[in-house]
């Protein structure tokens, strides 16, 4: 009866951590997309660095130091958002690894611009 309780134990521990890694991940992505696009929606060449600026700072104040988030610019027409962040666990890691792994995404968004009327 024990060992079955214990059992069931670990199987609820790691099916939270499971789904804890899993919303924390859709979580991260999702607001990574969102700086991207609205860097890519600014209106105006000029202060593109300064909705650079903004969109990291944004991002950054929601998440730990341990998080690496950086958005620039490619081309003109791009808007490439990248991120690491280091997923946590419920469960103990045993040596150097991790339990569900580091989150390491890079994000493109296409700039749009309004086209003239033919």
């Amino acid at each position: 009866m024990a060992m079955g309780f214990a059992m069931f134990l670990v199987m609820l521990i790691f099916a939270v951590n499971l789904m804890f890694n899993l919303y924390t991940t859709s979580v991260v992505s999702s607001l990574a997309i969102d700086a991207a696009r609205d860097v890519a929606e600014f209106d105006g060449n000029d202060d593109k660095a300064a909705a650079i600026a903004q969109a990291e700072a944004e991002f950054l104040a929601r998440f730990p130091s341990t998080t690496t988030f950086d958005i620039e610019v490619v081309g003109g027409d791009t808007v490439v958002a990248s991120v690491e962040w280091e997923a946590k666990s419920l469960l103990p890691s045993f040596g150097t690894s991790v339990a569900l792994g580091k989150l390491d995404r890079t994000f493109s968004v296409r700039v749009e611009e309004q086209q003239a009327a033919p």
